[in-house]
């Protein structure tokens, strides 16, 4: 009788333990749409991995569930819906801006939890719109203001061009750029930027606008003749945004050329996949919102490579911390799951240490992250280095 007993009480004891170490112990069901196929396919792989690396090895009872969009709004319209339909419990880790752009007034029309999407537009930190909507990493106007900053300070560079993706994503940047010279006193971009038509202004009006914006259209490298606006010597750097496959073709195209110019991409670029793109690295630069994959001084970055077991890289990171931190979310909203209960339990986080990088959200806040990076690609014995710089320099 006593041997059963001892047995009761050393069950209950491990089911306690678990249970503090764990407390998410139903199935919980996210659904995550990305390009796991196409042009873009590198970005939305790497961010689903890094989110399973995290949720395998950390998370019992989570479901990841991905839908590939091919980084298209409308199958990301699809996927949204067919998850609406499973009632998944929230959407998580989408990939890109245009996707984001159509599946976030459904998130918020359904009052579902649209978390720590990849892309840094300003619409997801936008509690009073999307009040389900929260961002994880920093802004794109604060990654381009970072740009632009750095290249007048450091550069004394005052003409800038811009190449981007013609579509919201690229909108974002050409917008966020504009902001930024209107701060910065002396820096002008050339070609002028037009006003920005509204949201409904009609196709015409449109057209005319990108007519003026070097750009390409989204899941392309039809780059060729918009880049060659930007050669000669009006422009002193560009700044682009874009995914990888279409911006080093453009910087190929501008070496090439003797475009002797700074080139600094966006952090949504992918940046392994650039720098194995590009034939010359000279004066090519990534912002960055996340810290060196391969600095295992910091904690969360030697927990991230433990989980992963190798392949590191920038977007597979921050889909393991994005993981993390709504793992954390979950716990700490208890047994009653539903979007208001994950809202409260998001906007009450507040410095999380993720592991040596703190995150913050309130109810006035949903963005997680303001940190931005520099980083100068090089080819060191045949592999690619992101080497974060604190100051520009010219080739």
């Amino acid at each position: 009788m006593k041997s059963i007993q001892f047995f009761i009480i050393l069950v209950t004891a491990m089911l306690i333990v678990s249970s503090a170490e764990n407390p998410v112990s139903a199935e919980i069901i996210l659904g995550q749409s990305c390009a796991l196929s196409g042009p873009t396919s590198f970005l939305g792989s790497q961010m689903n991995k890094g989110a399973l690396a995290y949720f395998n090895s950390h998370a019992d009872g989570i479901m990841l569930k991905a839908l590939d969009d091919k980084y298209e709004p409308d199958r990301c319209i699809k996927n949204t819906q067919t998850f609406i339909q499973e009632k998944v419990d929230a959407l998580f880790g989408y990939v890109g801006t245009p996707t984001s752009k159509v599946a976030v007034p459904l998130a918020t029309q359904n009052k579902m939890i649209y978390f720590g999407a990849f892309t840094g537009a300003g619409f997801l930190s936008d509690h009073s719109t999307n009040p389900y909507t929260f961002s994880l990493r920093a802004s794109y106007d604060a990654e381009i203001e970072n740009m632009v900053r750095r290249l007048k300070d450091d550069l004394n560079i005052t003409k800038i061009g811009l190449f981007v993706q013609r579509d919201a994503f690229g909108l974002a940047g050409v917008q966020a750029a504009v902001k930024a010279v209107n701060k910065i006193n002396g820096v002008s971009i050339i070609p002028e930027v037009p006003d920005i038509p509204a949201d409904n202004a009609p196709v015409g009006t449109w057209k005319a606008f990108w007519r003026m914006v070097p750009n390409y259209k989204r899941n392309t490298i039809a780059v060729g003749c918009d880049a060659r606006k930007l050669s000669g010597n009006r422009v002193e750097a560009v700044i682009l945004v874009g995914a990888y496959r279409p911006c080093a073709e453009a910087i190929n195209r501008w070496h090439k050329l003797n475009f002797d110019a700074v080139f600094i991409n966006i952090s949504f670029v992918g940046s392994r996949g650039l720098a194995e793109r590009c034939k010359s690295l000279k004066n090519v630069y990534i912002s960055q919102v996340m810290p060196s994959p391969w600095d295992v001084t910091i904690p969360i970055v030697k927990e991230y490579q433990t989980a992963l077991g190798g392949d590191y890289g920038f977007v597979s990171l921050e889909g393991y911390i994005a993981a993390k931190v709504f793992h954390k979310v979950l716990n700490d909203a208890g047994a009653t799951l539903n979007a208001n209960v994950l809202k409260t339990s998001l906007e009450a986080m507040s410095n999380y240490d993720v592991g040596g990088l703190k995150i913050s959200y309130s109810a006035s806040d949903h963005r997680g992250l303001d940190q931005t990076y520099l980083t100068k690609v090089e080819k060191l014995e045949g592999k690619y280095k992101f080497i974060y710089v604190d100051k520009l320099t010219r080739e």
